[in-house]
């Protein structure tokens, strides 16, 4: 005869199996995607201007920002910063930048470990990437990564919402991605919109095996449901890039092997299935990438050009949907230990990019250049 903790046992294992197919039911949405739209060229000649969105950081140690344009054409930016990465000081900083002036404010403190541990009421030991999204009625949702026990693999996400552009932020909450303890979810990369007002947020899982996936949230910020991109113990931060209405490149960070590749995968129907996993023709040093596809249909693509090191950072051309590319600039080419990582990509109203990096984990470079000069106008 069993034993009663026996028996609570068995129902919890029997309570999860039943549950888990109701958790990973693909429940009926829309799945035609938000395209780019082409924006009124200018002739202006080529644009690009370096700079950076902290020269002061206030920490010795930054890393794995992100970027947004606010209602009025200004840009927030969100990343983490502390002692070190990981470290129990670090929090998450954000600061704004006005095109009119080409200035970024000073850094502010966006929320860390004390805010959250006393907004869940359960300990939080640092906190890590962040991405911003624009949500129903213009509302503004920050997503990030928290730990509590352990490393980078046992991350949980957190969401919470500013109806302000990010001057004031709501309390933060916990996301449930998981059935089983909750824990493995990290954002990266940028999200992707949907007709419906439905938007995507690419995310990846570290603990035990190593695989992309997507949630998928309503207008208002709730989590509709979560899909497997990959499988295995190498895809991860996947970076999503609408080809067309239905149709999605996943282009992640290669993990599994060196030298390692840029991985591919694609998706016919708006996201709900993804093809098997094939090796690109890039280099992947284990690294993030950034990108996005141009009005005209190219695409871009930010990354590290190198079979190992982050110290050369580049931006690639594709006509063919990703099949293959052409290295048509250099944002960083420097020798030795310098690093250079962590690339997030967008393209403002005004069709001008906004690049956004770990510059040797010091400062947060921003670059910010336009078509011309991607297709070889100016220096």
């Amino acid at each position: 005869m069993l034993k009663p903790c026996l028996k609570h046992a068995g129902f919890a294992l029997l309570l999860i199996l039943a549950v888990l197919p109701l958790w990973l039911h693909e429940r009926p949405v829309a799945s035609a995607l938000v395209m780019p739209l082409d924006a009124a060229m200018n002739q202006r000649p080529a644009s690009m201007k370096m700079g950076f969105a902290c020269e002061d950081c206030q920490v010795p140690s930054v890393h794995g920002a992100n970027v947004i344009e606010k209602r009025d054409g200004s840009l927030l930016a969100t990343w983490f910063g502390g002692s070190r990465e990981g470290g129990r000081d670090v929090v998450i900083w954000g600061a704004d930048y006005s095109p009119a002036t080409q200035t970024w404010t000073v850094p502010r403190k966006v929320i860390g470990p004390d805010a959250l541990r006393d907004a869940l009421g359960r300990h939080i030991k640092t906190v890590g990437n962040s991405v911003l999204v624009r949500g129903k009625g213009d509302r503004l949702w920050l997503y990030f990564v928290s730990v509590s026990v352990g490393g980078w693999a046992g991350s949980a996400l957190n969401a919470m919402s500013s109806d302000d552009d990010g001057i004031s932020w709501g309390a933060p909450h916990r996301l449930v991605t998981s059935p089983f303890f909750n824990v493995s979810t990290l954002n990266k990369c940028t999200p992707v919109y949907f007709v419906d007002g439905s938007y995507g947020l690419p995310v990846y899982h570290e603990f035990i095996g190593k695989f992309s996936e997507l949630l998928r949230f309503d207008r208002d910020g709730h989590l509709l449901e979560k899909i497997r991109i990959t499988h295995g113990r190498r895809a991860i931060q996947p970076l999503l890039v609408p080809l067309s209405e239905n149709r999605l490149l996943a282009l992640m960070r290669d993990t599994g092997s060196s030298p390692g590749h840029v991985l591919l995968s694609k998706s016919e129907d708006g996201g709900r299935h993804w093809s098997e996993m094939r090796v690109g023709s890039l280099p992947n040093p284990d690294s993030a990438i950034a990108g996005l596809r141009r009005p005209d249909g190219s695409l871009l693509l930010v990354f590290n050009d190198l079979e190992a090191g982050r110290n050369s950072l580049a931006l690639a051309v594709s006509h063919d949907e990703g099949s293959s590319w052409q290295v048509v600039r250099h944002f960083e080419q420097e020798a030795g230990r310098a690093e250079f990582s962590y690339p997030y990509l967008i393209r403002s109203k005004d069709g001008m990019m906004h690049l956004v990096y770990t510059w040797n984990r010091k400062r947060i470079r921003h670059v910010e250049f336009d078509d011309r000069w991607v297709d070889g106008g100016g220096a």
